[in-house]
């Protein structure tokens, strides 16, 4: 592993010898220093660093000026043409200095990106919010880092965001997750993209054929390990410690660290993991077969009128829009099962992993917010349809109220299907909160500190006031302008924020940043953050007035959360196999 550096002149002379971009060798901070050059002349001086493939030009943060940015860092080839439905392959060297001041194209998704999700929330808050339309393209496979000091002092904790979206949107460059904030507490921040849709989540049997893991369908998983190896590798370059980094991801986002947790591919590059609103225990206990996958890959390629011979030759000659359209036409009424226990990146299913205590060792702080689903009412509404299961949902939803609920789990479907059909929007949303976010999560952090590993879980009520907080109240995604410092950022600037968000956002940001350093998310001016006790059941809340407080007893009602109950629940029987 390279030593963290920094080059403030592409040529520079050292005695007789010209160190030049090409090279390994570059010019470290202390040298200028023993030089008798200051710290501080290096204020305003783009920085350029060394990592796989060459050297990158960044830009000093212009809000921070101890700190610097680095966009658009590629960590794969582009993976396009051939490349396309491969995992990711290593960065190929670039002779000249790169620039890294700019945002990278998404990865393809929908033009209007996840602003199909906001704009409805904010329709209902009586404004009109305009998504950019997105800069997309297949080569996207690119990352950006922040650093709190420039150059580097001690080796800092390091923050990787992965986005939500259903895998289906966003990109690392969202406005949102700009980490600027994170980084002024102290922390080396970094924000990935990973392909998706139908080119990062598609399974064919012609791919597990040529693959050399005999394995398909999780490529934007692929790429997340991917970007956490560059992580391991060339970190230490921006000051970050490599020894201690965490995954933090939302929604998609978080349910995508929890696989993680139980890929062994990610062994060593993760030490603490935050999911926020995307606990892998629910929905995604047990993921299809890979065959499930095949069969979902083989139909698309007969909608595309590509017959069954050599499908992927000519399925990698498409426009990747044309895929992904006649993918998501013909998930409408046939299961895309997404990512897949393909015996490669996903060996066991997660539920499994946990009963059996082997998922990654790592610390997990975890929650949720306190109406998850008033979001993709919304959203639901705005297309002009009622809000349901997808193909295959429910199922999925009736085997998580089994797992979790035990023998209650008649009561709770039953209590469900009551209020659903009274119109009782806030309580059924209640009913959904807890089996697909709270209960789960709990579960996971009984089994955590069972297996000897530290968790915090939390519960984000705030509720904003306004047109649209009745209807919405503390919606899916809400919490993530607070952990990013960004309640002023376009993409939120419609909500009426009060001082006292404000005021709750840097305590997030403290808690957060504090458990990436240390594990734990206490420190000076903040309320005590208690490990969860499976016997005291307490969680942070943040409070729907923005007050915070450290709760007991907040199981949801019927939740059981015995852990010898939970294993055995959990260990897979063909019931539960089947049901997937």
């Amino acid at each position: 592993m390279r030593r963290a550096a920094v080059v403030s002149n592409p040529e520079t002379h050292v005695g007789d010898s010209l160190i030049r971009p090409g090279r390994r060798l570059v010019v470290a901070a202390t040298l200028a220093l023993a030089a008798g050059t200051s710290a501080g002349a290096f204020a305003g001086t783009a920085p350029v660093v060394d990592v796989t493939g060459g050297l990158i030009r960044g830009a000093v943060l212009s809000s921070s000026p101890e700190g610097a940015v680095f966009k658009s860092i590629p960590f794969a080839q582009p993976p396009v043409g051939s490349l396309r439905w491969r995992e990711p392959q290593p960065v190929k060297p670039w002779k000249d200095i790169r620039d890294a001041t700019r945002d990278a194209a998404a990865c393809m998704q929908n033009p209007l990106g996840t602003g199909v999700f906001i704009r409805p929330l904010a329709k209902l808050y009586g404004a009109e919010y305009q998504p950019p339309r997105l800069a997309m393209s297949e080569d996207c496979l690119y990352l950006n880092v922040w650093t709190p000091h420039w150059p580097p002092k001690e080796a800092a904790a390091v923050m990787v965001f992965i986005h939500g979206g259903s895998n289906v949107m966003g990109s690392g460059a969202e406005g949102t997750y700009d980490s600027t904030a994170l980084a002024k507490r102290g922390v080396v921040a970094v924000t990935i993209n990973y392909r998706l849709g139908a080119l990062g989540f598609f399974a064919h049997p012609e791919l597990t054929r040529e693959s050399p893991h005999h394995a398909s369908g999780n490529y934007g998983l692929l790429d997340q390990i991917a970007a956490l190896q560059w992580v391991h590798e060339n970190i230490a370059q921006f000051g970050g410690d490599a020894g201690r980094v965490t995954i933090f991801g939302e929604s998609a986002g978080a349910i995508d660290a929890g696989l993680l947790l139980c890929s062994p591919l990610a062994r060593g590059l993760v030490q603490r993991a935050i999911m926020e609103s995307g606990p892998v225990l629910s929905l995604a206990h047990h993921p299809a077969p890979l065959e499930q996958g095949e069969r979902f890959g083989e139909k698309l390629a007969l909608a595309l009128e590509l017959g069954r011979g050599a499908a992927i030759d000519k399925l990698r000659a498409l426009p990747a829009e044309t895929i992904l359209q006649k993918a998501v036409s013909l998930a409408r009424h046939d299961r895309d099962p997404g990512f897949v226990l393909d015996g490669w990146c996903l060996r066991e299913a997660p539920a499994e992993l946990f009963a059996q205590a082997m998922q990654l060792p790592v610390d997990i702080m975890i929650g949720n917010n306190g109406r998850e689903m008033s979001a993709f009412r919304a959203m639901a509404a705005a297309e002009g349809h009622a809000m349901g299961p997808a193909a295959g949902g429910a199922d999925s939803l009736k085997q998580t109220v089994k797992m979790f609920y035990g023998g209650s789990a008649p009561i709770v479907i039953a209590l469900f299907a009551m209020n659903n059909v009274l119109g009782r929007t806030e309580a059924s949303d209640g009913w959904l909160n807890d089996v697909v976010c709270a209960c789960p999560e709990m579960a996971m952090a009984v089994l955590q500190a069972s297996a000897g590993h530290r968790a915090y879980v939390y519960q984000f009520l705030r509720s904003i006031p306004g047109k649209g907080q009745k209807t919405l109240g503390s919606f899916h995604s809400l919490e993530l302008p607070y952990a990013f410092g960004r309640l002023r950022q376009p993409e939120w600037s419609w909500l009426p924020f009060e001082e006292v968000d404000f005021q709750l956002a840097g305590a997030i940001q403290s808690y957060w940043t504090n458990f990436a350093k240390t594990g734990n998310p206490n420190g000076p001016h903040l309320l005590g953050w208690r490990e969860f006790d499976a016997r005291q059941e307490n969680a942070m809340e943040f409070g729907k007035s923005g007050a915070v407080v450290l709760r007991a007893r907040t199981r949801p009602v019927f939740c059981d959360l015995d852990p010898g109950d939970l294993r055995q629940r959990l260990s897979g029987s063909p019931t539960q196999r089947n049901a997937h």
